[in-house]
């Protein structure tokens, strides 16, 4: 548990360097949120790591979009479809308010997909 508080705290201090425009300290932020949610640990945790994995891969897919970094935008965003397709199979809590934020991420990410097909045909 005290693992989760603190990864949840770097990921706090990731989403508050994007927003003010520090997207190296966001991405090594993110990276280091999605390096420590790989799958492991209790099952009573799975929910949160879960949950903090598509907050950290969803903004990882945004950061790198912006760095140019197009292999690990669509890479994060191919992931963030899963682990979205994934929570939704398992109805594990699913909020109104997570899903208005994946509804408009996936519009961005489908929006970011189709223009890197114009750009790299």
């Amino acid at each position: 548990m005290l693992r989760s508080a603190a990864t949840s705290r770097v990921l706090t201090r990731a989403i508050k360097a994007y927003r003010e425009g520090d997207f190296a300290a966001a991405r090594a932020g993110v990276d280091e949120v999605v390096a420590a949610t790989e799958p492991r640990g209790s099952d009573s945790q799975e929910t949160h790591r879960r949950s903090m994995r598509l907050m950290a891969v969803a903004l990882r897919a945004e950061i790198a979009a912006k760095q140019g970094d197009d292999a690990v935008t669509r890479a994060s965003i191919e992931e963030g479809f899963a682990l979205w397709a994934e929570a939704q199979q398992r109805r594990s809590g699913i909020g109104i308010r997570s899903a208005e934020a994946f509804a408009s991420w996936e519009k961005w990410a489908r929006g970011w997909l189709e223009r890197s097909r114009g750009t790299h045909a």
